[in-house]
């Protein structure tokens, strides 16, 4: 039962996804001009945002893991916001987060880094703001906050 009801999830995140997608179509004037490094160990989590950040033109690349995060960043500065899980193997996002941060270059210190929480106690949020995080989006995620929260960083 526990397998049928994720799958159902599945199926209705992704409809509510193509739905938002075609309504809300017009509703930016332009496509968003951002490279985006989305860092999360579940391939479900990164199959749902490339659908949603490819929806609106954004440039997508993908880390399973802060280490594999952290060595992206270093390699590819021309990204523009990252959206990072905090639990993941490996190295977690608040480590990756204070990794990049701890790099003096302005590029590392003005990177915004998103973290992809399930859950937002009052311990986490402390953390997240204290690794150096720049916001935080819930999961599973509105994608109409996520396109919202990503339409600051736009590049003019």
């Amino acid at each position: 039962m526990a397998g049928t009801y994720v799958i159902t999830r599945i199926n209705v995140t992704i409809d509510f996804i193509n739905e938002f997608a075609i309504n809300n179509s017009n509703k930016l004037e332009t496509e968003l001009q951002l490279n985006v490094l989305v860092v999360d160990d579940n391939l479900i989590n990164r199959m749902l945002i490339n659908k949603v950040l490819s929806k609106w033109g954004i440039k997508i690349e993908f880390a399973e893991n802060g280490l594999e995060a952290v060595n992206k960043i270093e390699n590819n500065p021309n990204i523009d916001v990252v959206l990072m899980d905090i639990h993941m193997p490996v190295m977690g996002g608040l480590e990756a987060t204070q990794i990049i941060r701890a790099k003096t270059e302005p590029y590392y210190q003005d990177l915004p880094i998103i973290a992809l929480t399930a859950s937002m106690l009052s311990s986490e949020v402390n953390e997240i703001t204290n690794s150096g995080m720049s916001d935080y989006i819930l999961k599973p995620f509105d994608p109409k906050a996520l396109i919202d929260k990503l339409s600051k960083y736009q590049k003019h």
